[in-house]
């Protein structure tokens, strides 16, 4: 299984310092999550495809309306097919659309906002599919997301688009919160699951919590996975979701990744039982 990282960790924009900094760490691509306008799509693509590294995916961070309150499809499908428009100049690059869900903050009810995103994620899997892009929506625990916090619902919602084009990420941390059984839930959905996520019980890197990796890595290795790997840590003082602001912040956090990826590349060694 090839490693990559999730780039917002980092704490980087610019494509090159991004790109170094993934090869420096010995892993194999990246998970652009960041503002598409931040960065010229050529310059990433060929700075990943001279490093020898693969951009998974297009991951937007902070995705949601700049003011909720103007919250709205409309403003959801135009925002993401900029987005889409980003990842077919990278090289038809898939899209993840889990940020859709925060542009139904204006809904006046959860059916309403279940409907809305139904609606938001058939239109821009449409146009993605459209321009070759697959299209990925990851599931996010519910303290960061208001809708989709379990594997079974992100399935019933694949299915409902339809089309055979949108895929699905499990993270073993927001797994942890909303699932009764990760294991189960990788198993159950294998046949979807595009990309796994690497980030132990408090979101730092292996060893920092209580999460078995062994297992998660065994479930996917036997349910025949075949898809990307990718590391998403956040070191204890910054969590949930804030980058290194300091020199000895980046540090700890490097070694946190390069620990990650050694014991994740181990569990291959490991004899059947």
């Amino acid at each position: 299984m090839s490693i990559s990282i999730v780039t917002w960790t980092l704490g980087l924009t610019a494509a090159q310092d991004v790109i170094n900094k993934a090869q420096a760490l010995g892993l194999d691509g990246i998970q652009y999550a960041g503002d598409h306008r931040d960065v010229d799509p050529i310059q990433l693509r060929n700075s990943a495809i001279q490093s020898g590294l693969e951009v998974i995916a297009v991951d937007p961070f902070n995705a949601g309306p700049t003011d909720p309150s103007t919250a709205s499809a409309a403003g959801a499908v135009a925002y993401y097919k900029r987005v889409i428009d980003f990842a077919e100049i990278l090289g038809t690059v898939p899209v993840t659309l889990q940020g859709l869900s925060l542009w139904t903050k204006n809904c006046d009810n959860r059916n309403d906002a279940k409907d809305q995103l139904l609606t938001c994620c058939e239109a821009v899997n449409r146009y993605a599919h459209e321009r070759g892009v697959r299209t990925l929506y990851e599931v996010c625990n519910h303290y960061e997301v208001p809708l989709i916090h379990t594997a079974q619902e992100c399935r019933e919602l694949i299915e409902a688009v339809g089309e055979g084009n949108m895929g699905m990420i499990l993270d073993s941390f927001h797994m942890n919160i909303n699932e009764q059984d990760p294991l189960q839930a990788i198993r159950a959905n294998l046949d979807l699951l595009e990309i796994y996520h690497i980030s132990d019980s408090g979101r730092g890197g292996i060893g920092t919590g209580h999460i078995n990796f062994r297992t998660h890595h065994r479930t996917l290795l036997e349910g025949g996975f075949a898809g990307h790997v990718a590391i998403e840590p956040v070191l204890a003082h910054l969590t949930p979701s804030n980058s290194p602001r300091f020199a000895d912040d980046q540090a700890q956090l490097d070694a946190q990744i390069y620990h990650s990826a050694s014991c994740w590349r181990s569990y291959s060694n490991d004899l059947p039982e």
